[in-house]
């Protein structure tokens, strides 16, 4: 099986050298936790260092702020649009929300949930196919979640994740955290693999943690493991540990020098 490097420094030892190629695969985490610098460094990543073109859609950031945001770590994702090898997509939940609200007749709900999530569908493998793209960030699932029908929305995720399965890409699609441990969101098990970022303290200090839920097909490693977010994007620390909050086995003092480096 054809193997995908992230690129992210630390990461691909996690995962036998990378994603397989075509794999969905589901990364969480709370506010803050670096979900959209994680899969923006992927796409980066991917480009100048394999020749990959990406996708990037965004459902809540515009592509203005995001461009903006990128320059801190020194990505120019502009001169990389106007290279054709990066397309930066905006899809706007409110507008989608607002369509749904204003055209759905109670007896034809699904049709249009379905009409307009084609449109979408649509406007991602256009983009997809105008730069033959091989990499693809979609940030965030969340926001398709905007039925009131936890059916509605389960069969929303289903159509959207079968069909991104189909365009020929390897996928990051992040998502909010799921704050009820017992029980699992519809895209985690969809997806091939789930990527948990945690953010939490350790006496006064912010300790940011990757877990690798599952990574089907793949011999992934299954600890905590800290990641830090420097002005060159994110490092993971692969032979380090963070058990948890209580138990620091990872030296805070060793954790701040790596950060600065």
């Amino acid at each position: 099986m054809a193997r995908v490097p992230t690129g992210i420094p630390g990461f691909d030892e996690l995962i036998e050298g990378g994603f397989i190629e075509n794999d969905v695969i589901l990364l969480t985490g709370g506010p803050g936790a670096g979900k959209s610098t994680f899969g923006s460094h992927y796409l980066y990543s991917g480009i100048t260092n394999y020749n990959e073109p990406g996708v990037y859609v965004t459902f809540e950031e515009t592509p203005g702020r995001i461009m903006r945001n990128m320059w801190r770590y020194g990505w120019d994702m502009e001169r990389l649009i106007k290279e054709n090898k990066l397309r930066l997509i905006r899809v706007d939940p409110i507008a989608y929300g607002r369509y749904i609200k204003k055209t759905m007749e109670p007896d034809k709900q699904e049709d249009h949930e379905n009409a307009t999530l084609e449109t979408v569908l649509k406007q991602i493998y256009a983009s997809i196919r105008e730069i033959d793209a091989k990499r693809l960030f979609i940030d965030s699932m969340t926001s398709l979640k905007i039925s009131p029908d936890p059916v509605n929305v389960r069969h929303i995720i289903l159509e959207f994740i079968k069909n991104v399965e189909s365009f020929d890409c390897t996928t990051i699609i992040t998502s909010e955290v799921n704050k009820d441990p017992n029980n699992f969101s519809v895209e985690e098990y969809l997806a091939e693999g789930v990527i948990c970022l945690k953010v939490f303290r350790i006496g006064g200090e912010r300790i940011r943690s990757l877990e690798i839920l599952k990574m089907r097909g793949v011999k992934h490693d299954e600890a905590l493991r800290p990641y830090v977010i420097t002005d060159k994007g994110i490092i993971v620390y692969p032979s380090e540990s963070v058990i948890s909050k209580e138990a620091d086995v990872f030296s805070l003092e060793r954790f701040s020098i790596l950060g600065e480096e």
